[in-house]
């Protein structure tokens, strides 16, 4: 009895088809498969390219020879074959039929294994789809909204977490959507997702009491973001979703969106959200992976030992959020701050910037200079100032340029036997250059502070330590102001570096001396980030009447709910003062009150506070 070879190719041509889709990755399926494709269709021509070569009589005989050797090359994907004429070629010619027959079965293989491998790719997109809709009953839900590049490099970082399914909303074309399918992720493109309706929470599946909502909205039209996210919001609250079950990343104005769709005790909205938009979160980046604090030198006391004084090269979107973060955190006790700014468009976009950080460029010594990084009036400066200056950024909004002003800055320094890194700003990027070696890059989309993981520990900690410290550090993060909130975030962000800074030596007492000048510090730290959120100083007479209104409330109610010193809707602040007169303040405030205020002991608390947790960490 024969033995029917086909059926037991093909057998096996599926069998290691399906193999290999569960233990390679599609790219390397892909690769396996183009291969396969090229020997069997190589090695079908010259198979029935011999098979047909004898007895042409004609020109005719020879187009129909050609003709014959294609069809049969085509029959091969598609399961069949014609091993009788070959087998006739063979025995024309006088050749043995075993190594020629292995060529044979061997070509029609790789052509079963490419039919195969099709056909199980197909079925298999599929029925991994189905099990992907199957797992939305089981997993924490991470909707990503807008397909960009940054937001596909997000969507590979959480789906690394096998518990968590990740879906795509938005148009993507096939290089997106083979991106999308390799992270194991879902994308929907019809209406119903793009403009969310009741029939897209139907379709995920969610339940008021079960599984986590995390919503990405990051596509580049802010517009289309906040819409995106408001419309969600009303849907969640339709089907009483509860907010701690939820949070909301947006590409957005921090202080004009993230304020509103976060829930509070009065108003439903996410149970967390982070608002930012690139160039504020780059430069958030930048402080954190090189603080200031790490640049400047301080005694045994905690007192700095310079000046901090910085070079900001660029003062467009990015370098105007830079301004604002330098400004927060180079504030140090024994220390003045100087900035100076070189952009040749200075006077011309800097003007909203100016009236509304107006206040915050008053307290502080900036200096604005309309010069480029590369004129004559920018190398005059560095010959002048080669010795003083503390940090240096460029932030022109070009990597390549930018990268080229930096290194002529870090050659003008070598000349001076100055050796200062040089950062650049640019493209959610922050590059470090030094010494000519190998330049030091840090992305948002490799850092914790976009993906959020434990981003906001230390700063709900420390939050913790203004509330009860017999409640929940979760529950008092969920009811804490969005405004806080950041003030919490800027807290931890600077002190985490500046204590660890100061206290690299951990078997050392601290002393009263240091405590108190670390308090100092944060002070000054806390001024500044007030300042930089447009805050300005009460006057007197403001805070004279908003004492006269808490006195009403008391004899009306017994109770007076105004805060005195702090109006939030106006960003003004009593405590926007110097050290020394922060004991005045509470005083004053604890005399109206009744209680015992005292604003030093709270700066003194927080770095006791932070100093505990970072011990505890290490």
């Amino acid at each position: 009895m024969a033995v029917d070879m086909t059926v037991i190719l093909i057998s096996a041509a599926f069998f290691l088809a399906l193999v290999l889709y569960f233990a390679l990755e599609q790219e390397h399926r892909e690769r396996i498969t183009g291969i396969a494709f090229f020997i069997a269709a190589a090695g079908g021509i010259v198979i029935y390219g011999f098979a047909y070569s004898h007895g042409h009589n004609s020109m005719f005989d020879r187009v129909t020879a050609v003709l014959r050797t294609l069809i049969d090359v085509g029959r091969m994907f598609v399961g069949m074959n014609n091993e009788a004429v070959f087998r006739e070629a063979l025995a024309k010619v006088g050749a043995t039929d075993s190594l020629w027959l292995f060529v044979f079965w061997g070509a029609h293989f790789f052509a079963y294994y490419s039919m195969a491998s099709a056909a199980v790719l197909a079925l298999g997109k599929g029925a991994i789809r189905k099990l992907q809709q199957l797992l939305l009953n089981v997993r924490d839900l991470e909707i990503i909204y807008g397909i960009t590049d940054s937001s596909l490099t997000l969507g590979r970082h959480v789906a690394s977490d096998k518990h968590k399914s990740v879906i795509f909303i938005g148009r993507a074309d096939a290089s997106q959507e083979l991106a999308i399918r390799q992270m194991g992720a879902l994308l929907y493109s019809d209406d119903v997702a793009l403009e969310p309706q009741e029939a897209f929470l139907k379709r995920l599946s969610l339940k008021r009491h079960d599984r986590k909502l995390h919503v990405y909205a990051l596509s580049e039209n802010e517009d289309a973001n906040i819409k995106y996210a408001v419309h969600l919001l009303a849907l969640l609250k339709k089907a009483e979703m509860e907010p701690q079950r939820t949070s909301l990343v947006l590409l957005g104005q921090e202080e004009r969106h993230g304020g509103d769709l976060q829930a509070t005790r009065d108003h439903y909205g996410y149970g967390e959200v982070k608002a930012f938009d690139h160039s504020e979160l780059t430069a958030r980046l930048l402080v954190q992976k090189y603080p200031i604090s790490k640049a400047v030198e301080f005694d045994d006391n905690g007192l700095a030992k310079q000046d901090v004084e910085v070079l900001l090269v660029g003062f467009g979107p990015m370098g105007q959020e830079v301004l604002k973060k330098l400004i927060a955190n180079g504030q140090f006790e024994g220390s003045t701050f100087h900035a100076h700014v070189f952009d040749p468009n200075c006077g011309i976009v800097d003007g909203f910037y100016r009236r509304r950080y107006a206040a915050m460029l008053k307290a502080y010594d900036v200096t604005f200079h309309s010069g480029s990084g590369r004129s004559m009036q920018f190398c005059d400066f560095l010959e002048e100032h080669a010795q003083s200056l503390t940090y240096i950024v460029v932030a022109i909004g070009n990597l390549k340029k930018g990268g080229e002003i930096a290194y002529a800055i870090l050659d003008f320094l070598a000349k001076s036997k100055r050796k200062l890194p040089v950062y650049q700003c640019c493209n959610d990027t922050v590059v470090c250059y030094q010494d000519h070696l190998e330049s030091e890059y840090a992305s948002l989309h490799d850092a914790d502070i976009l993906f959020g993981g434990t981003m906001d520990d230390l700063a709900m900690k420390i939050n913790h330590y203004y509330n009860d410290p017999e409640g929940s550090p979760k529950e008092q993060w969920m009811a804490c102001d969005y405004f806080s909130r950041m003030s919490c975030r800027a807290s931890a962000d600077f002190l985490s570096a500046y204590l660890n800074r100061l206290c690299e030596d951990h078997s050392k007492e601290l002393t009263d001396e240091k405590v108190e000048n670390m308090a100092k510090t944060e002070h000054l730290r806390w001024n500044a980030f007030h300042y930089s959120m447009g805050y300005v100083r009460m006057s007197d007479e403001t805070w004279a009447a908003r004492a006269e209104q808490f006195r009403k409330e008391v004899t009306v109610g017994g109770v007076g709910h105004v805060r005195i010193s702090k109006d939030a809707a106006e960003k003004q602040h009593a405590c926007l003062v110097s050290w020394d007169e922060l004991d005045e303040l509470s005083a004053r405030e604890n005399e109206v009150t009744g209680k015992s205020v005292d604003y030093k002991q709270m700066d003194r608390d927080n770095v006791k506070v932070v100093l505990k947790l970072l011990q505890e960490e290490n």
